[in-house]
C-alpha cells in the first residue's frame, strides 16, 4: 500500500545496556513563486557499485535490502511502497531552507493537497551518499508513527541529476538553532524547555525502542513549528544497531555534541545520544553552548575527557532542570540516564502545554 502523510502515535523506550567509561585516559591536545521539480545543483555522475545497481531508467536497487528508488514508482523498502513523482510537487522558486553535505532542502507544496512540505535533494553520486540515503530512508520508516519524529510522504531519483528528492513534514519555524538564535542569548524558560524535552525524548524514545541510534542530535536537527510541536530530524548517519553487533565504531555525527566515549574512538551505542541530549539542553538553557572554547580537537577532547562534566547552576535554574542535564551529562555511561528514566525525570512531568509553548513561540520575533 502507498503510503502518503505523517501518522500519529508516540512511544517509548527500554535502555539497553551501555559499556564501562574508559579506565585510562589519553592525553591530547507574499505568495511564493512556484517552479516545477526539475534540476538541482548536484553531480550527475552515478556509478554501478557492488552494493548498488543503476539501471538506464534511472532506477536504483541496493542489493542487499532491496531497496529501490524510481524516477515513475517513487521509493519500495521493505515492503512498501512511498509514491510520488516530479509532477506532484512544486517547489518554491526562493524556497531554500537549508544545506548540508548531501544536498539541499527547499519548501515546496503538494499540488494535490496543496500541504507544504520540505523537499530533501540527496546526491547519490558516489557510494557513501548512496548509503547516506540508505541509512535516511532507515530512519524515516522507522520514525512512522512518532508525532516526535519528522515523517515522510515518498521519494523518487531524478532521471536528469539522478539525484534522490526525499519529500518530508515542513516545521515553519525551523531547528532549535533558529530558537536560540530568536532568544537573543537568553535561555528557554525552563517550563518551555519542559515541554521541548517531553517532545525530544519522545522521539529518541522511539528511536531507541528501535535499535536505531540518532548520533547526530544537535540544535540543528530538532525542528519545530508554531504549533508548539517539536521533532527530531535528519537520519542521514542513522545506525541501525540490530545490524551490528549492538557497539557503533564509527566517527561520524558533529564533534561539538558528541559524547566522550566517541571522542575517545571507543564503540559506543544508544547512551551517546543521551549526552548529545543533555548538551542541547544546557545550551538552550543558558543560551550558550556549554563549552567556552572549543578552537581545536584537543582542547574539545580535554573538555569531553578530562574536566569536569557540565552543570548547570542550581542558583539560576530550577532544581530538576539542572539533575535532568546533569544525568545525561554523565562521563560514565553505565551511570548515565536512559530514555525510561529521563522520560519519568521530574523535570518532564509537569511540561507546559504544546499550545503554551506556541502561544511563547509566537512572542519572538
Amino acid at each position: 500500500a502507498a503510503a502518503r502523510g505523517p501518522r500519529r502515535a508516540p512511544d517509548h523506550a527500554r535502555r539497553c545496556a551501555h559499556p564501562p567509561a574508559p579506565a585510562a585516559h589519553r592525553s591530547a591536545t507574499m505568495p511564493p513563486k512556484m517552479m516545477m521539480l526539475d534540476v538541482e545543483d548536484v553531480d550527475t555522475d552515478a556509478s554501478v557499485s557492488m552494493t548498488w545497481s543503476i539501471d538506464q531508467n534511472g532506477t536504483m536497487r541496493h542489493r542487499r535490502t532491496g531497496m529501490k528508488v524510481s524516477p515513475d514508482e517513487g521509493i519500495s523498502f521493505r515492503g512498501r511502497d512511498y509514491k510520488l513523482s516530479p509532477q506532484d510537487i512544486e517547489l518554491e522558486e526562493e524556497g531554500r531552507c537549508g544545506a548540508g553535505a548531501c544536498g539541499v532542502v527547499m519548501r515546496g507544496t503538494i499540488k494535490e493537497t496543496g500541504e507544504r512540505v520540505a523537499v530533501k535533494t540527496i546526491k547519490v553520486d558516489d557510494k557513501a551518499k548512496r548509503d547516506s540515503l540508505l541509512r535516511e530512508v532507515t530512519g524515516l520508516t522507522a520514525s512512522q508513527g512518532c508525532q516526535n519524529l519528522v515523517q515522510w510522504y515518498a521519494g523518487f531519483v531524478n532521471k536528469k541529476t539522478h539525484a534522490v528528492h526525499v519529500v518530508l513534514e515542513f516545521m515553519d519555524l525551523g531547528s532549535l538553532a533558529d530558537l536560540k538564535r530568536r532568544m537573543g542569548g537568553a535561555g528557554v524558560p525552563p517550563h518551555m524547555l519542559s515541554c521541548i524535552g517531553v517532545q525530544v525524548m519522545s522521539g529518541l524514545a522511539h528511536l531507541h525502542q528501535h535499535h536505531i541510534l540518532h548520533r547526530d542530535i544537535k540544535p540543528e536537527n530538532i525542528l519545530h513549528n508554531s504549533e508548539g510541536v517539536v521533532k527530531l530530524s535528519d537520519f542521514g548517519i542513522v545506525k541501525d544497531l540490530d545490524a551490528t553487533l549492538a557497539m557503533a565504531g564509527t566517527f561520524v555525527g558533529t564533534v561539538t555534541y558528541m559524547s566522550p566515549e566517541r571522542c575517545w574512538g571507543n564503540a559506543y551505542d544508544l547512551g551517546s545520544d543521551i549526552w548529545s541530549v543533555g548538551m542541547v539542553f544546557f545550551e538552550l538553557a543558558t543560551g550558550q553552548y556549554p563549552f567556552a572554547d572549543i578552537s581545536s580537537f584537543p582542547v574539545l577532547f580535554e573538555h569531553l575527557c578530562e574536566k569536569p562534566e557540565p552543570r548547570l547552576d542550581p542558583g539560576r535554574f530550577p532544581v530538576p532542570l539542572c539533575d535532568f542535564v546533569g544525568s545525561c551529562l554523565t562521563r560514565d555511561v553505565a551511570v548515565r540516564a536512559d530514555t525510561q528514566q529521563l522520560t519519568g525525570h521530574a523535570f518532564l512531568q509537569n511540561p507546559a502545554s504544546i499550545e503554551e509553548l506556541a502561544a511563547f513561540l509566537a512572542t519572538l520575533s
